[in-house]
């Protein structure tokens, strides 16, 4: 069952329930999601991604981040949970 959107903001619709066809340039969904290290750990864990400038803080103050940081497909893993 397809349908319209008349709004722009998504924001209002269940998870899972747009459909490619729907989508249009201009339409807004928010997710807001805080990324705790252990996010980071089970994600270094089944991706196989045990760099260090996601797990280790020393190494990673070092380095143009001056941090640790996300893996860049966690933060992309996350369009899922939009759309």
């Amino acid at each position: 069952m397809a349908f319209r959107m008349s709004s722009k903001m998504l924001d209002n619709l269940p998870r899972g329930t747009i459909v490619i066809e729907d989508l249009e340039i201009g339409m807004v969904r928010h997710l807001q999601k805080q990324v705790t290290d252990r996010d980071i750990e089970l994600f270094a864990e089944v991706s196989t991604d045990r760099n260090p400038v996601h797990l280790d803080d020393a190494y990673a103050q070092d380095t143009i981040f001056e941090g640790r940081i996300a893996h860049g497909m966690l933060t992309a893993g996350l369009i899922s949970a939009v759309i």
